[in-house]
């Protein structure tokens, strides 16, 4: 994301900085333009450059699977301390 950005922003000021001694009005309407089409090609690199990593959903069900049975079992746990019996103790009023 923050390639995106970078790129977008950099690409941007870029465009103004060089059509700005032509007109400040090109300038304005070709700095963004520029900027967004940079972000989109950096974005397109991106899922080009991680579409390996996103294609395997099988380790990140592997993955989901191992958190939900932890914390199934910290539950279980918590269920565990919840049904022992609550150590009363006598109040300063009581005591006397």
């Amino acid at each position: 994301m923050f390639l995106i950005m970078f790129a977008a922003v950099i690409a941007g000021l870029l465009m103004m900085s060089v059509t700005a001694p032509t007109s400040l009005l090109l300038a304005l309407m070709a700095g963004p333009i520029a900027g967004s089409a940079t972000g989109l090609c950096a974005a397109l690199f991106l899922a080009w450059y991680r579409g390996s990593e996103w294609k395997s959903d099988d380790d990140l069900d592997q993955q989901t699977d191992a958190m939900v049975s932890a914390l199934r079992s910290l539950t279980e746990q918590g269920r565990a301390v919840d049904g022992a019996p609550a150590i009363r103790t006598v109040e300063p009023s009581q005591a006397a």
